[in-house]
């Protein structure tokens, strides 16, 4: 159950339920299926309880744990070979239909647990079958067997007395169950793709100059509820991307050749910039917190996974949303890689990132800093930064890509709220004049003595927050470049970077995102910003020699410290 979650498969089916067996009050011996199906939101179909357990108790014990118990078209709850135990169900269900309706509104809801539904075996060799189970228990108390040596026996008295017809009728119940199942996990996908898609957060809603909160329905694979729990907070949120990264890189020395394949090497890791960010942070120790949003599907459910196990990010599962929907699988980025390591070109497929949630101001009011990519809408965008503005709490943005960074340039309102920018060349004089530039214009600006982007700079920063503004840009084999200015109206400051000599470059995609997760840790932990640029194009070096992930993972507390 728990390896069908993680991998988006919400109907399971078995033969037969474990439960609470028979002198359980001394023994103490309850199948542990019975607390998976408590802690699992997947619907499970099976014959019903095994007719060696105690039937009754199972039920009670599911009840007690808050597991939904339904009998496929009947009103005698099966066991196992007999479609009678001789309890009633706790509910009837006649359609696949009516099952599906059931379990989503359960997921709705945020309920943690699973849902049993249990299906009779009408094959006429089970009530034989049956008979002689009760045969073989009656056997077993007299000769006192107990434990975990009961069921062993049984079974291999039922097998002898009825000469085969257990093993038949076993193949033929399983059969049956996964008839059922597949009718019920065909109404379930059909009714999940008939709601919209919903997010499983607690977030802020804006209505004019009002904002209220508001607790959005849920369709996740994350427990929830109508009450919701308090969010995870941190000194530093990250809003944004989450991702994976499929990297492709020709052999050593190669040049691409367009319009045909080319040999090389290929690897998947997590990416994203917003992830990346946090991941950074996590590496780092500042324990943040990320806002963004996954398919509900395996890869979405591994990254969250990998976030708080691996990364250090603090409750990814409470605020990372799970998305359903046929367009909202987790989002993909496909790059190809020149042999230098440089990005040739890229595709995303990533429309569940237009569902990333904007963070409470619960959540703002306990940090000092918010770090945004671009992959949000740029009304989440604006509306998270504003709130994050207006809760005292600085705003550092890394525009992810020259579409993006274009889009966010002709929006006043947003960059007024920016204390820090992280483009690189190409974004900031998309974001400079709000339109994305030809590579001829990249090009001059990286061989003119900066003048280009010192301009663009300056176009920036005019429109960043008055208090204090500064733009960090990174260059790729030239450095990076500081524009600063402190105060309305004071004079821009710039100051030029170069790259450590001799680096090998395997990997540029994640080296931006170490820069600007390295530089903000060094900002939290009290380093000027000229320091922080030093200490977050150290920490780039890593993650430029790791071939096969964006982000490396000897990245360390060390580097901030430096």
């Amino acid at each position: 159950m728990r390896l069908a979650h993680m991998a988006g498969i919400e109907t399971f089916v078995t033969g037969g339920t474990g439960g609470v067996h028979r002198g359980a009050e001394q023994t103490m011996d309850v199948s542990a299926d019975l607390h998976e199906l408590a802690r699992t939101p997947v619907l499970v179909v099976s014959a019903g309880v095994k007719s060696i357990l105690d039937v009754r108790l199972t039920l009670e014990v599911l009840e007690t744990m808050g597991v939904p118990v339904a009998a496929y078209g009947a009103d005698d709850f099966p066991a196992f070979f007999s479609p009678r135990s001789g309890a009633s169900t706790p509910w009837r269900i006649d359609s696949a239909s009516e099952a599906a309706t059931a379990f989503l509104a359960a997921r709705r809801l945020g309920l943690p647990s699973g849902m049993l539904v249990a299906v009779p075996n009408n094959d006429p060799a089970g009530e034989a079958v049956e008979s002689a189970i009760q045969e073989a228990l009656i056997e077993a108390a007299e000769a006192e067997i107990v434990g975990r040596d009961v069921t062993p026996f049984v079974l291999s008295r039922v097998s002898e007395k009825t000469a085969g017809d257990s093993l038949r009728s076993n193949t033929a119940l399983v059969s049956n169950n996964a008839e059922v199942a597949a009718d019920i996990a065909v109404a379930i996908s059909e009714a999940a793709l008939e709601e919209p898609p919903s997010l499983s957060l607690c977030v802020e809603s804006f209505h004019g100059d009002e904002h209220v909160p508001k607790f959005h329905s849920v369709t996740s694979s994350f427990p929830s509820s109508s009450h919701p729990e308090k969010l995870p907070t941190s000194r530093v949120v990250v809003l944004g991307g989450s991702v994976v990264d499929l990297v492709a890189k020709p052999e050593e020395g190669t040049d691409l050749i367009p319009g045909t394949s080319n040999p090389g090497r290929c690897s998947e890791s997590d990416g994203g910039v917003g992830r990346n960010v946090a991941e950074v942070l996590g590496r780092l120790g500042a324990s943040p917190i990320l806002y963004s949003a996954v398919g509900n599907d395996y890869l979405g459910q591994g990254i969250i996974s990998r976030l708080e196990d691996e990364c250090g990010v603090v409750g990814a599962r409470k605020t990372v949303a799970t998305v359903s929907g046929e367009n909202n699988r987790t989002a993909t980025y496909l790059a190809v890689m020149n042999s230098l390591g440089d990005l040739h070109t890229a595709i995303a497929d990533a429309a569940v990132l237009q569902h990333i949630p904007v963070p409470s101001q619960e959540v703002l009011a306990a940090a000092d800093v918010l770090v945004m990519d671009a992959n949000a809408p740029i009304d989440t965008l604006a509306r998270a930064a504003r709130s994050a503005v207006d809760t005292g709490v600085d705003v550092f943005f890394e525009p992810t890509s020259v579409p993006k960074a274009s889009m966010t340039g002709r929006s006043t309102e947003f960059l007024s709220c920016l204390t820090y920018a992280f483009p690189n060349v190409a974004e900031i004089l998309a974001m400079a004049d709000g339109w994305s530039d030809s590579p001829e214009d990249i090009d001059e600006a990286c061989h003119d003595d900066l003048k280009t982007l010192k301009t663009a700079a300056l176009e920036l920063l005019r429109q960043m927050r008055p208090q204090e503004a500064h733009i960090i840009i990174t260059m790729g084999e030239d450095g990076v470049l500081l524009a600063s200015r402190h105060g309305p109206g004071a004079k821009p400051i710039f100051s030029h970077f170069p790259p450590e000599d001799g680096v090998v470059v395997e990997n540029s995609t994640g080296a931006g995102d170490t820069l600007c997760g390295a530089f903000v840790k060094a900002r939290l932990d009290g380093h000027e910003v000229a320091s922080a640029v030093k200490i977050g194009m150290e920490a780039a070096v890593k993650s430029l020699q790791c071939r096969d992930r964006a982000i490396s993972p000897t990245l360390s507390s060390k580097i901030s410290k430096c």
